[in-house]
């Protein structure tokens, strides 16, 4: 895969690449200005690459990309980039993404390459997602590595595409890249270790197993915290739950000697079911027998009582004659009534002799229950018995408590017994025999052939831009980790960035060369590669990378300030872009950000 052109909708230089066998690029930047730092970025010749990145779907914080910070998000409103590229088929795509929905990536698919910067309005591809963007860009790269490995082209992008940063001594960059300095090995080097020509998957499978020991090593010892044991504590541990189940047994004898429950229970029982029940019934029969003994006494006092004296005075007040007759039949009248109540008297009187009776043998009877109720409600309610039981109950409770303790103790110990046994096996067998493996790889490095061509390509790039020898080097540590290194003379160290810089673009160009036959990127991005004072390096390295274009068909694309080219090199017919500081129509963008 090539690039072939990057435009937008908006002001920015439209730049067409040159992508013909030889297609060797050059990105300029002329400072005529005060030159520093600061004005040298402000060319945008270090955005080209972070843009090309952009268009080659990077994942992008929208709080740290240059598109959106405060001092320039509504400068790059509306903005719309567009990147082609020639597939390895033959074909061209193109990849629309804008600065308002990065996450919305269009695509468009040509046999052709275009003659103009066109802004497509028909996609084949519209508004894609962009993961599902990404699977659809790898599946039309069609790279033989990534298939093979099961990777996606972006994991390979950073060899392919170096900006600044890039190139740090003491980060290695080199192999591991910037994108990986705050990963974890195992997300980086079994990538590298295929791209070299090994098999990743062993190493891969190994920090995956060390991974997997890891995380039940912190399990068992999370388990340990947690519980507040240790494996080793088990003997003791069932001691002590021994022991508790002694005390257990012993308290229960002593519970199931009071037996006071059914006695209770019992008690109860009578009390409500039969006591109470009769109390009640009788307490009945006493109120209706005293109600009748009342009534019987009022009956006998409420005598017949009739004056015959009073009743004359009567008559003779209103002037009436009262006869003499009725006197004598109101006389007769009376002691008929009179012996009549006092025969009723009679009989009223041995009623209410039976009624007595009846009402003293049943106050007899609520004597003896009550004196019973009371008995059985001091029974129940013998504090010291239940404050016993309350004590033994706690007790019991309490060791019922220690011994769920102990006994999920010996439970958690088992569980990480058989973690630890589960680990001594993994470490005894399957990770001892993927080290194993990995010894023997790293012990017969010469017979991965691809691993000697690109390190022999490497070794020769540095030999001629710098004359000096250099290597890659990977070397198993004392855990069998495998360690990249770039080994080249102690004193060339001294020189920083310069030699580093060199080591990088020879790897970055030794993989390329070593991957022409398959598919895979043909093109490789330096930013700022070309620095330093030594105009012999610099321009060493421009007649190797030239040679390299033109032998092995890959495209390299670099930046570098205009004074930093060596006179010695006419690169003027290379040149796609040039940048300048003499206002805002040489900028990238051409504008101020």
């Amino acid at each position: 895969m090539k690039l072939s052109k990057i435009y937008s909708n908006k002001p920015f230089q439209n730049t067409t690449f040159i992508i013909e066998k030889g297609g060797f690029n050059a990105i300029i930047g002329d400072v005529k200005g005060k030159q520093n730092d600061s004005k040298q970025h402000n060319l945008g010749k270090s955005k080209f690459g972070e843009l090309v990145d952009f268009l080659l779907l990077k994942g992008i914080d929208t709080k740290k990309f240059f598109f959106y910070k405060d001092s320039s998000k509504e400068k790059f409103t509306g903005y719309e980039f567009y990147l082609e590229v020639l597939l390895n088929s033959g074909k061209y795509l193109t990849v629309k993404r804008t600065v308002d929905y990065p996450t919305k990536i269009s695509f468009k698919l040509n046999e052709a390459r275009s003659t103009d910067y066109i802004y497509y309005e028909n996609f084949d591809k519209t508004l894609m997602p962009i993961d599902k963007a990404k699977d659809y860009l790898n599946e039309l790269l069609n790279f033989d590595f990534c298939k093979s490995n099961n990777e996606s082209y972006r994991r390979l992008v950073s060899y392919s595409l170096r900006t600044q940063g890039d190139y740090e001594p003491k980060m290695k960059t080199i192999f591991q890249l910037r994108k990986f300095a705050k990963n974890k090995d195992k997300d980086w080097k079994p990538l590298l270790f295929s791209l070299l020509g090994f098999d990743g998957k062993v190493l891969r499978e190994k920090y995956e197993l060390e991974e997997k020991i890891k995380e039940d090593n912190k399990t068992i010892k999370n388990q340990e915290k947690d519980f507040g044991i240790k494996s080793e504590d088990k003997d003791a541990i069932v001691g002590k739950k021994q022991n508790v189940e002694i005390d257990r047994e012993i308290l229960q004898g002593e519970l199931e000697n009071l037996n006071f429950y059914n006695q209770d229970k019992a008690t109860i029982q009578n009390l409500v079911g039969n006591i109470e029940e009769e109390i009640a019934e009788l307490n009945t029969q006493l109120y209706n027998i005293e109600y009748d003994i009342k009534k019987l006494n009022d009956s006998i006092r409420n005598e017949f009582s009739f004056d015959i004296k009073k009743i004359k005075n009567i008559f003779d007040e209103v002037d009436l004659y009262f006869p003499d007759k009725l006197t004598k039949s109101y006389e007769q009248l009376i002691d008929f009534n009179h012996q009549i109540t006092q025969e009723r008297n009679s009989q009223i009187r041995h009623t209410l002799s039976e009624k007595l009776q009846e009402e003293k043998e049943i106050s007899g009877k609520l004597i003896v229950l009550n004196k019973k109720r009371e008995q059985f409600r001091e029974l129940i309610q013998d504090t010291s018995l239940f404050k016993k039981y309350a004590i033994y109950q706690k007790k019991m409770i309490e060791i019922e408590r220690e011994l769920y303790k102990y006994q999920t103790q010996l439970d958690a110990i088992k569980e990480m017994e058989e973690k630890k046994e589960k680990i001594e096996e993994k470490q005894k067998h399957e990770l001892q025999e993927v080290r194993d493996l990995l010894k023997e790889i790293v012990d017969n490095t010469a017979n991965c052939t691809l691993y000697m061509s690109i390190r022999k390509t490497f070794s020769e790039i540095v030999k001629r831009v710098l004359n000096e020898n250099a290597l890659i080097k990977i070397s198993p540590n004392s855990n069998y980790n495998i360690e990249f290194d770039p080994y080249f003379p102690d004193y060339a160290k001294d020189e920083g960035a310069t030699y580093y810089k060199i080591l990088c673009v020879a790897f970055d160009l030794a993989i390329l060369i070593n991957y022409r036959e398959q598919s895979h990127f043909r093109f490789v991005y330096h930013d700022d590669v070309i620095s330093g004072d030594d105009n012999g390096v610099k321009s060493r390295l421009i007649e190797v990378v030239r040679e390299i274009c033109e032998k092995y068909n890959i495209q390299y694309i670099f930046s570098a300030i205009k004074d930093n080219i060596p006179q010695s090199q006419d690169i003027s017919q290379n040149i796609i872009l040039e940048l300048n500081d003499k206002d805002d129509n040489g900028k990238l963008f051409k504008m101020t950000f």
